[in-house]
């Protein structure tokens, strides 16, 4: 957009004042920055706006830059936990020793991704005594985020019940 002289003078701006803190400016920039885009067809709902002024000769530029604003993904409450284990025979024994322990706890998958094998639960925090067990075999890498990224990322083994799925074939 294009502000001659006259407009300048017409809309009260003097190019050394113009700015975000000068209350008369912003608001003349803003209505003629709703009405350039109007007028043009450029949609501006959901998206940030960028406006510079270039001085000239004769007036200044105003340059009006569309952004779009980044979406954000949020978790969902309750957390999780993750462990991994270097091998199939770490992850299979910890399986064989949760199971035969007795912990059928429902929120629970397996995955593999390059080698690494994963348990993962639903749960904000697991009982110690199954924390502990699971340590033995492998080590704890992370909560619900760690989580999300294996579920996006791994080969699903087992998507419910992993322990009392593959422990019921082990034992």
């Amino acid at each position: 957009m294009v502000l001659a002289d006259s407009d300048m003078s017409d809309f009260a701006l003097n190019f050394a004042e113009m700015g975000m803190d000068n209350a008369h400016s912003r608001l003349i920039i803003l209505r003629l920055t709703k009405l350039a885009c109007r007028k043009t067809g450029i949609d501006t709902r959901g998206k940030r706006l960028s406006v510079e002024a270039l001085a000239v000769e004769k007036g200044c530029y105003l340059l009006v830059t569309v952004k779009r604003v980044a979406r954000r993904y949020r978790l969902k409450r309750g957390g999780g936990v993750c462990f991994s284990f270097e091998g199939c025979s770490e992850f299979l024994g910890a399986v064989e020793a949760a199971y035969r322990s007795g912990f059928m706890c429902a929120k629970n998958a397996a995955y593999v991704r390059g080698g690494v094998y994963y348990l993962l639960f639903g749960y904000p925090a697991l009982p110690k005594a199954l924390r502990g067990l699971l340590s033995e075999f492998g080590t704890l890498t992370g909560g619900a985020l760690k989580c999300a990224q294996i579920r996006e990322h791994a080969n699903e083994l087992c998507p419910r019940k992993a322990i009392s799925v593959i422990g019921e074939r082990i034992v």
